[in-house]
Protein backbone atom coordinates (compact mmCIF):
# COMPACT_ATOMS: atom_id res chain seq x y z
CA UNK A 1 0.00 0.00 0.00
CA UNK A 2 1.96 3.03 -1.20
CA UNK A 3 1.78 6.24 0.81
CA UNK A 4 1.19 9.81 -0.31
CA UNK A 5 4.20 11.49 1.28
CA UNK A 6 3.68 15.11 0.21
CA UNK A 7 1.62 17.36 -2.03
CA UNK A 8 2.34 20.83 -3.40
CA UNK A 9 0.48 23.21 -5.70
CA UNK A 10 1.50 26.30 -7.67
CA UNK A 11 -0.69 28.97 -9.26
CA UNK A 12 0.20 31.48 -11.98
CA UNK A 13 0.61 35.10 -10.84
CA UNK A 14 -2.40 36.41 -12.77
CA UNK A 15 -5.56 36.18 -10.63
CA UNK A 16 -8.90 37.40 -11.98
CA UNK A 17 -12.36 37.68 -10.49
CA UNK A 18 -15.05 35.91 -12.49
CA UNK A 19 -16.69 39.30 -13.09
CA UNK A 20 -13.50 40.54 -14.79
CA UNK A 21 -13.37 37.49 -17.05
CA UNK A 22 -17.02 37.86 -17.96
CA UNK A 23 -16.48 41.52 -18.85
CA UNK A 24 -13.52 40.64 -21.06
CA UNK A 25 -15.52 37.89 -22.77
CA UNK A 26 -18.41 40.29 -23.33
CA UNK A 27 -16.04 42.42 -25.37
CA UNK A 28 -15.01 39.43 -27.47
CA UNK A 29 -18.67 38.45 -28.03
CA UNK A 30 -19.89 41.96 -28.84
CA UNK A 31 -22.12 41.87 -31.91
CA UNK A 32 -22.64 38.10 -31.74
CA UNK A 33 -26.16 37.93 -30.36
CA UNK A 34 -26.15 34.14 -29.96
CA UNK A 35 -23.14 34.31 -27.63
CA UNK A 36 -24.08 37.56 -25.86
CA UNK A 37 -27.29 36.00 -24.59
CA UNK A 38 -25.26 33.17 -23.03
CA UNK A 39 -23.00 35.39 -20.91
CA UNK A 40 -25.11 34.78 -17.77
CA UNK A 41 -23.55 31.29 -17.69
CA UNK A 42 -20.56 32.98 -16.00
CA UNK A 43 -22.80 33.71 -13.02
CA UNK A 44 -24.00 30.11 -12.63
CA UNK A 45 -20.70 28.22 -12.54
CA UNK A 46 -19.93 28.63 -8.85
CA UNK A 47 -16.58 30.24 -9.81
CA UNK A 48 -15.46 33.37 -7.93
CA UNK A 49 -11.90 33.64 -9.25
CA UNK A 50 -9.33 31.92 -11.42
CA UNK A 51 -5.62 32.09 -12.23
CA UNK A 52 -4.26 32.52 -15.77
CA UNK A 53 -0.71 32.59 -17.11
CA UNK A 54 -1.33 35.76 -19.15
CA UNK A 55 -3.31 39.03 -18.75
CA UNK A 56 -6.85 39.07 -20.11
CA UNK A 57 -6.02 41.45 -22.96
CA UNK A 58 -3.41 38.99 -24.22
CA UNK A 59 -6.11 36.36 -24.80
CA UNK A 60 -8.50 38.88 -26.34
CA UNK A 61 -6.04 39.88 -29.06
CA UNK A 62 -6.18 36.34 -30.41
CA UNK A 63 -2.67 34.85 -30.36
CA UNK A 64 -2.23 31.98 -32.79
CA UNK A 65 -2.26 28.36 -31.70
CA UNK A 66 1.50 28.28 -32.29
CA UNK A 67 2.05 31.23 -29.95
CA UNK A 68 -0.30 29.85 -27.32
CA UNK A 69 1.40 26.47 -27.39
CA UNK A 70 4.83 28.10 -27.09
CA UNK A 71 3.60 29.89 -23.97
CA UNK A 72 2.32 26.53 -22.71
CA UNK A 73 5.76 24.94 -23.15
CA UNK A 74 7.51 27.77 -21.30
CA UNK A 75 5.02 28.14 -18.45
CA UNK A 76 4.48 24.40 -17.95
CA UNK A 77 8.20 23.91 -17.30
CA UNK A 78 8.32 26.92 -14.98
CA UNK A 79 5.21 26.12 -12.91
CA UNK A 80 5.85 22.37 -13.00
CA UNK A 81 9.39 22.85 -11.74
CA UNK A 82 8.16 25.01 -8.87
CA UNK A 83 5.53 22.42 -7.89
CA UNK A 84 8.01 19.53 -7.96
CA UNK A 85 10.63 21.43 -5.96
CA UNK A 86 8.10 22.38 -3.29
CA UNK A 87 6.73 18.84 -3.10
CA UNK A 88 10.16 17.22 -2.71
CA UNK A 89 11.33 19.83 -0.21
CA UNK A 90 8.30 19.20 1.99
CA UNK A 91 9.06 15.46 2.02
CA UNK A 92 12.77 15.99 2.63
CA UNK A 93 13.58 14.09 -0.57
CA UNK A 94 16.21 15.12 -3.10
CA UNK A 95 15.42 15.00 -6.84
CA UNK A 96 17.91 12.15 -7.42
CA UNK A 97 15.90 9.92 -5.05
CA UNK A 98 12.87 9.86 -7.40
CA UNK A 99 12.57 6.55 -9.26
CA UNK A 100 9.40 7.11 -11.33
CA UNK A 101 8.14 10.36 -12.84
CA UNK A 102 4.58 10.58 -14.17
CA UNK A 103 3.64 13.78 -15.99
CA UNK A 104 0.04 14.45 -16.99
CA UNK A 105 -1.50 17.25 -19.04
CA UNK A 106 -4.20 17.77 -21.63
CA UNK A 107 -3.91 21.48 -22.48
CA UNK A 108 -0.67 21.75 -24.46
CA UNK A 109 1.79 19.86 -26.61
CA UNK A 110 5.56 19.76 -26.42
CA UNK A 111 8.19 17.24 -27.49
CA UNK A 112 10.49 16.61 -25.65
CA UNK A 113 7.78 16.40 -23.00
CA UNK A 114 7.75 18.63 -19.93
CA UNK A 115 9.03 15.82 -17.69
CA UNK A 116 12.02 15.28 -19.98
CA UNK A 117 12.86 18.98 -19.74
CA UNK A 118 12.54 18.95 -15.95
CA UNK A 119 14.70 15.89 -15.22
CA UNK A 120 18.09 17.55 -15.93
CA UNK A 121 16.88 20.98 -14.80
CA UNK A 122 15.88 19.71 -11.34
CA UNK A 123 18.73 17.23 -10.96
CA UNK A 124 16.88 13.95 -11.24
CA UNK A 125 18.77 10.81 -12.20
CA UNK A 126 19.05 10.13 -15.94
CA UNK A 127 17.66 6.62 -15.33
CA UNK A 128 14.43 7.87 -13.70
CA UNK A 129 11.51 6.09 -15.35
CA UNK A 130 9.36 8.71 -17.04
CA UNK A 131 5.80 8.35 -18.28
CA UNK A 132 4.22 11.40 -19.91
CA UNK A 133 0.43 11.05 -20.17
CA UNK A 134 -1.79 13.03 -22.54
CA UNK A 135 -5.49 12.64 -23.27
CA UNK A 136 -6.86 11.53 -19.91
CA UNK A 137 -8.35 15.00 -19.54
CA UNK A 138 -9.92 15.88 -16.21
CA UNK A 139 -9.35 12.30 -15.02
CA UNK A 140 -5.59 12.58 -15.50
CA UNK A 141 -4.53 13.62 -12.00
CA UNK A 142 -6.30 10.67 -10.38
CA UNK A 143 -5.19 8.43 -13.25
CA UNK A 144 -1.53 9.36 -12.76
CA UNK A 145 -1.81 8.58 -9.03
CA UNK A 146 -3.16 5.15 -9.94
CA UNK A 147 -0.31 4.45 -12.36
CA UNK A 148 2.23 5.62 -9.80
CA UNK A 149 0.63 3.30 -7.24
CA UNK A 150 0.94 0.40 -9.68
CA UNK A 151 4.65 1.14 -10.16
CA UNK A 152 5.29 1.24 -6.41
CA UNK A 153 3.47 -2.00 -5.75
CA UNK A 154 5.96 -3.60 -8.14
CA UNK A 155 8.91 -1.69 -6.63
CA UNK A 156 8.06 -1.16 -2.92
CA UNK A 157 11.48 0.36 -2.23
CA UNK A 158 10.84 3.18 -4.71
CA UNK A 159 9.52 6.73 -4.86
CA UNK A 160 7.17 8.00 -7.56
CA UNK A 161 6.46 11.60 -8.47
CA UNK A 162 3.23 12.73 -10.11
CA UNK A 163 3.08 16.14 -11.78
CA UNK A 164 0.01 17.69 -13.36
CA UNK A 165 0.22 20.98 -15.26
CA UNK A 166 -2.93 22.34 -16.86
CA UNK A 167 -2.96 25.74 -18.57
CA UNK A 168 -6.57 25.63 -19.68
CA UNK A 169 -6.69 29.34 -20.50
CA UNK A 170 -4.33 28.81 -23.44
CA UNK A 171 -6.95 26.75 -25.27
CA UNK A 172 -9.09 29.88 -25.72
CA UNK A 173 -9.24 31.62 -29.10
CA UNK A 174 -11.56 34.54 -29.99
CA UNK A 175 -12.38 32.73 -33.22
CA UNK A 176 -14.11 29.98 -31.21
CA UNK A 177 -17.80 30.79 -31.30
CA UNK A 178 -19.74 27.76 -30.07
CA UNK A 179 -21.80 27.54 -26.90
CA UNK A 180 -19.38 24.95 -25.50
CA UNK A 181 -16.44 27.28 -26.15
CA UNK A 182 -18.15 29.90 -24.00
CA UNK A 183 -18.84 27.37 -21.25
CA UNK A 184 -15.15 26.45 -21.29
CA UNK A 185 -14.14 30.09 -20.86
CA UNK A 186 -16.53 30.35 -17.91
CA UNK A 187 -15.22 27.23 -16.12
CA UNK A 188 -11.53 26.51 -16.57
CA UNK A 189 -8.39 27.82 -14.87
CA UNK A 190 -4.64 27.19 -14.74
CA UNK A 191 -2.42 25.51 -12.16
CA UNK A 192 0.23 22.89 -11.41
CA UNK A 193 0.27 20.21 -8.69
CA UNK A 194 2.84 17.62 -7.64
CA UNK A 195 2.44 14.54 -5.43
CA UNK A 196 5.19 12.29 -4.07
CA UNK A 197 4.29 8.65 -3.33
CA UNK A 198 6.48 6.08 -1.60
CA UNK A 199 6.48 2.29 -1.60
CA UNK A 200 5.94 0.05 1.43
CA UNK A 201 9.65 -0.27 2.16
CA UNK A 202 10.19 3.49 2.37
CA UNK A 203 9.46 5.04 5.76
CA UNK A 204 7.10 7.95 5.23
CA UNK A 205 3.98 9.43 6.80
CA UNK A 206 0.81 10.18 4.87
CA UNK A 207 -2.37 8.47 3.72
CA UNK A 208 -2.15 5.03 2.13
CA UNK A 209 -3.60 4.24 -1.27
CA UNK A 210 -5.53 1.07 -0.42
CA UNK A 211 -7.47 0.49 -3.66
CA UNK A 212 -7.66 1.86 -7.19
CA UNK A 213 -9.72 1.34 -10.30
CA UNK A 214 -9.85 2.68 -13.82
CA UNK A 215 -13.16 2.21 -15.64
CA UNK A 216 -13.79 2.97 -19.31
CA UNK A 217 -17.38 3.48 -20.43
CA UNK A 218 -16.63 2.78 -24.09
CA UNK A 219 -20.22 3.21 -25.22
CA UNK A 220 -20.20 7.00 -24.75
CA UNK A 221 -16.98 8.41 -26.27
CA UNK A 222 -18.85 11.51 -27.41
CA UNK A 223 -19.40 12.91 -23.92
CA UNK A 224 -16.07 14.68 -23.48
CA UNK A 225 -12.85 15.44 -25.35
CA UNK A 226 -11.05 17.73 -27.78
CA UNK A 227 -11.78 18.54 -31.40
CA UNK A 228 -8.49 19.41 -33.07
CA UNK A 229 -8.63 22.32 -35.53
CA UNK A 230 -6.24 24.56 -37.44
CA UNK A 231 -6.61 27.08 -34.60
CA UNK A 232 -5.98 24.64 -31.79
CA UNK A 233 -8.15 22.47 -29.55
CA UNK A 234 -11.89 22.93 -29.15
CA UNK A 235 -13.78 21.59 -26.16
CA UNK A 236 -16.25 18.71 -26.51
CA UNK A 237 -18.52 18.62 -23.47
CA UNK A 238 -21.93 17.03 -23.76
CA UNK A 239 -24.88 18.23 -21.71
CA UNK A 240 -25.53 14.52 -21.07
CA UNK A 241 -22.57 14.19 -18.67
CA UNK A 242 -24.57 14.76 -15.43
CA UNK A 243 -27.21 12.24 -16.49
CA UNK A 244 -24.54 9.64 -17.29
CA UNK A 245 -22.88 10.20 -13.91
CA UNK A 246 -26.20 9.17 -12.37
CA UNK A 247 -26.93 6.17 -14.58
CA UNK A 248 -23.49 4.89 -15.54
CA UNK A 249 -20.92 6.12 -13.04
CA UNK A 250 -22.91 5.43 -9.87
CA UNK A 251 -22.99 1.61 -10.36
CA UNK A 252 -19.25 1.60 -11.10
CA UNK A 253 -18.54 3.52 -7.88
CA UNK A 254 -20.71 1.15 -5.85
CA UNK A 255 -18.99 -1.94 -7.34
CA UNK A 256 -15.55 -0.45 -6.60
CA UNK A 257 -16.44 0.16 -2.97
CA UNK A 258 -18.29 -3.15 -2.51
CA UNK A 259 -15.18 -5.04 -3.65
CA UNK A 260 -13.43 -3.48 -0.63
CA UNK A 261 -16.29 -4.31 1.73
CA UNK A 262 -17.25 -0.64 1.86
CA UNK A 263 -20.30 1.47 1.18
CA UNK A 264 -20.71 5.16 0.46
CA UNK A 265 -21.54 5.76 4.14
CA UNK A 266 -18.10 4.46 5.20
CA UNK A 267 -16.28 7.36 3.53
CA UNK A 268 -15.12 10.30 5.64
CA UNK A 269 -13.47 12.54 3.03
CA UNK A 270 -14.47 13.14 -0.57
CA UNK A 271 -12.23 14.33 -3.41
CA UNK A 272 -14.73 14.73 -6.23
CA UNK A 273 -13.52 16.37 -9.41
CA UNK A 274 -15.49 19.65 -9.70
CA UNK A 275 -16.61 19.23 -13.30
CA UNK A 276 -19.27 21.93 -12.98
CA UNK A 277 -22.30 22.93 -10.95
CA UNK A 278 -24.55 20.26 -12.50
CA UNK A 279 -22.02 17.48 -11.99
CA UNK A 280 -21.58 18.46 -8.34
CA UNK A 281 -25.35 18.45 -7.89
CA UNK A 282 -25.43 14.98 -9.45
CA UNK A 283 -22.83 13.72 -6.96
CA UNK A 284 -25.33 14.60 -4.26
CA UNK A 285 -28.54 13.43 -5.84
CA UNK A 286 -27.30 10.23 -7.52
CA UNK A 287 -24.64 9.05 -5.10
CA UNK A 288 -26.45 10.20 -1.99
CA UNK A 289 -23.64 12.44 -0.74
CA UNK A 290 -24.53 15.24 1.64
CA UNK A 291 -23.54 18.89 1.35
CA UNK A 292 -20.36 18.33 3.37
CA UNK A 293 -19.16 15.73 0.86
CA UNK A 294 -19.21 18.24 -1.99
CA UNK A 295 -17.86 21.16 0.04
CA UNK A 296 -14.31 20.50 -1.15
CA UNK A 297 -15.34 20.43 -4.79
CA UNK A 298 -17.34 23.63 -4.42
CA UNK A 299 -14.48 25.39 -2.63
CA UNK A 300 -12.04 24.38 -5.37
CA UNK A 301 -14.42 25.60 -8.04
CA UNK A 302 -14.90 28.94 -6.28
CA UNK A 303 -11.19 29.62 -5.84
CA UNK A 304 -9.58 28.02 -8.90
CA UNK A 305 -12.26 27.03 -11.41
CA UNK A 306 -11.99 23.65 -13.12
CA UNK A 307 -8.26 22.92 -13.52
CA UNK A 308 -8.76 19.70 -15.47
CA UNK A 309 -6.39 16.96 -14.25
CA UNK A 310 -4.90 19.18 -11.53
CA UNK A 311 -8.21 19.81 -9.74
CA UNK A 312 -8.34 16.69 -7.55
CA UNK A 313 -4.67 17.18 -6.64
CA UNK A 314 -5.39 20.75 -5.51
CA UNK A 315 -8.26 19.35 -3.46
CA UNK A 316 -5.96 16.69 -1.99
CA UNK A 317 -3.46 19.39 -1.05
CA UNK A 318 -6.17 21.47 0.63
CA UNK A 319 -7.48 18.44 2.54
CA UNK A 320 -4.05 17.33 3.77
CA UNK A 321 -3.18 20.84 4.93
CA UNK A 322 -6.51 21.28 6.68
CA UNK A 323 -5.52 18.72 9.31
CA UNK A 324 -9.07 17.31 9.31
CA UNK A 325 -8.28 13.65 8.53
CA UNK A 326 -7.45 11.48 11.54
CA UNK A 327 -6.09 7.95 11.82
CA UNK A 328 -8.10 5.20 10.09
CA UNK A 329 -10.44 7.59 8.30
CA UNK A 330 -11.14 6.82 4.65
CA UNK A 331 -11.05 9.12 1.65
CA UNK A 332 -12.51 8.59 -1.82
CA UNK A 333 -11.19 10.29 -4.96
CA UNK A 334 -12.93 10.22 -8.34
CA UNK A 335 -12.27 12.14 -11.54
CA UNK A 336 -14.02 11.76 -14.89
CA UNK A 337 -12.52 12.31 -18.32
CA UNK A 338 -12.65 11.57 -22.03
CA UNK A 339 -13.29 8.03 -23.08
CA UNK A 340 -15.70 8.33 -21.18
CA UNK A 341 -13.66 7.19 -18.16
CA UNK A 342 -13.56 7.24 -14.38
CA UNK A 343 -10.42 7.04 -12.24
CA UNK A 344 -11.07 6.09 -8.60
CA UNK A 345 -8.92 5.71 -5.48
CA UNK A 346 -9.59 4.87 -1.84
CA UNK A 347 -7.23 6.38 0.76
CA UNK A 348 -6.70 5.56 4.43
CA UNK A 349 -5.12 7.93 6.92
Amino acid sequence: MPHIASVATVLPPQRFAQTEIREAMAGVCRGNRSLERLLPVFDRTGVDSRYFVRPLDWYARGPSFEERNQVYAECAVELGGQAVSACLEEAGVSPDEVDHFFFVTTTGLTTPSVDARLVPFLGMRPDVRRLPLFGLGCAGGAGALIRATDALRATPQGRALVLSVELCSLVFSPSAESVIDLVGVALFGDGAAAVLLTGDEVTQDGPQVIATQTYLFGEVPHLMGWRFTGDGMRLILSRDVPAFVATGVKPAVERFLEAQGLGLSDLHHHLLHPGGAKVMATYRSALGFDNEAVDGARAAMREYGNQSSASVLFMLNDLVRSGRPVADELGFMIALGPGFAAEMLTLRW
